[in-house]
């Protein structure tokens, strides 16, 4: 998007022959546009632009669960690794993790993954 048609849009007018014209951005494009600055699906039904909010809200991804505790492929060879390492190893590697991540580090027992 331009420059030119972004002002147009967030300020409802364009000039054309030294006349204002009255600007309404599609749906779509205002979504975009919210989308970008932050502006959330409510502000916008607050502005009368329910059609810009449901857009937003169509192309917003939902969150996503925290899937720290979920096993995937690339995980589970992460754990192999870890399981394979001596146990001071497994500490040290723990304790790094926590450091740097504390809130996605979880206790880790090879063999109850293996197990399960």
């Amino acid at each position: 998007m331009s420059d030119a048609r972004w002002r147009q849009i967030s300020s409802g007018y364009q000039t054309v022959s030294g006349e204002q014209i009255p600007v309404t951005g599609p749906a779509e494009t205002v979504a975009r546009m919210s989308q970008v600055v932050g502006v959330t699906a409510e502000e916008l039904q607050r502005a009368g632009r329910d059609d810009a909010a449901a857009a937003l809200e169509e192309i917003t991804p939902l969150p996503q669960p925290d899937t720290a505790s979920a096993f995937s492929p690339p995980v589970d060879a992460v754990y192999q690794l870890l399981a394979a390492l001596p146990p001071e190893a497994q500490d040290e590697v723990l304790r790094r993790l926590a450091r740097e991540h504390p809130n996605a580090a979880q206790p880790f027992d090879a063999q109850e993954h293996h197990a399960g």
